[in-house]
């Protein structure tokens, strides 16, 4: 939501949060009932396993050598699983740490593209000539599931939901024949949260955050809820978000929220600590005049505090990573509410 490039630049983390935000919408109000996996010409006497993936059991190459991952999140999973994708979604040649950490960007910034997440180039997938496809269908556009199922099998994903995404992450991993690998890496991250949980447990049990942001420009903005692909790290600490007001949100689990106008910054109020997006600095600072920011208790209070960088957390070690960032951030917040 938030922009770290100059005005009119490449893409931002704040372009990827606000189009998939509105990408998720459309698609729940367009997609129809997918299928599962089918068999195709890749999978034809070529000795196969069968894995399970949203949709039911799809048959996939027993070593797969050629993956392609037409959403954002499989590729970061496969980079720690120590795989390579042969095809990935538009955005891994860019630097912008607040996207994904350093390593993702080097290991992926010369992979060829397939279009985006939300406007896949089938053709460019096909070029590829996969023998595996991970997809969050949830963005495919109508027909692209059979198509990409025609090139390859496709094992389907979803992220929705409070701990969603590490189903999906040991998803991948079986997938591709690591789900040890996966369970090992899933076993640090909760053991960094479980840390986390006990040496935050007072100002975490004690105080009710909200996580914002603005949209498409200074002029509104936003919370992301428990569930929500922005704040995994803090629902992986059990944090307490606070409840939406009236108005605020349509009611679908785990999607941010109205796009509000400042004049309603109040809603805030019910929040004890406020979390904003990183490298949102000068939307904040762009608040300081505004007499509702002002009266806040958090604003009053000096319980306003910035976001980890990568926060859209996709794999587990991605996860641990983002959970060093978040016991800086909490360190900080636990030291203004003891002080």
């Amino acid at each position: 939501m938030t922009p770290r490039t100059t005005r009119g630049s490449r893409p931002s983390r704040r372009r990827f949060l606000a189009t998939a935000a509105a990408s998720a919408t459309a698609v729940l109000i367009m997609s129809a009932c997918s299928t599962g996996g089918t068999q195709t010409a890749k999978t034809s006497g070529a000795e196969t396993r069968t894995v399970t993936d949203i949709a039911g059991k799809v048959k996939v190459p027993a070593k797969p050598q050629r993956i392609v991952s037409v959403d954002f999140y499989s590729p970061a999973t496969l980079v720690d699983l120590g795989i390579k994708p042969i095809g990935v979604v538009e955005g891994f040649n860019d630097p912008d740490p607040d996207l994904r950490p350093k390593r993702y960007h080097e290991a992926l910034k010369k992979t060829a593209t397939v279009g985006t997440y939300y406007e896949l180039n089938v053709e460019a997938v096909a070029k590829q000539d996969p023998d595996m496809i991970f997809a969050e269908t949830r963005f495919l556009r109508k027909g692209e599931l059979e198509r990409l199922q025609g090139i390859a099998p496709v094992v389907q994903l979803d992220a929705s939901g409070v701990g969603a995404w590490e189903d999906r992450t040991l998803m991948i991993a079986a997938a591709v024949g690591k789900a040890e690998e996966g369970k090992q890496q899933q076993a640090t991250f909760r053991k960094r949260a479980d840390e986390l949980k006990a040496k935050y447990a007072d100002v975490l049990a004690n105080n009710t955050i909200a996580v914002f942001g603005y949209g498409q420009s200074m002029s509104t903005w936003g919370t992301y809820p428990t569930g929500h692909f922005y704040v995994p790290g803090w629902d992986a600490v059990g944090a307490k978000f606070r409840p939406f007001t009236p108005g605020e949100h349509k009611g679908e689990p785990g999607t941010v929220s109205q796009w509000l106008s400042l004049e309603q910054i109040g809603k805030l109020s019910n929040a004890d600590i406020l979390i904003h997006s990183h490298g949102a600095g000068d939307f904040v600072t762009s608040l300081a005049k505004n007499k509702v920011w002002q009266n806040l208790p958090a604003v009053k209070n000096g319980l306003v505090f910035e976001n980890t960088p990568a926060a859209v957390v996709s794999s587990f070690e991605w996860g641990t990573e983002n959970l060093n960032h978040l016991d800086r951030v909490l360190a900080k917040i636990d030291a203004k509410v003891t002080s």
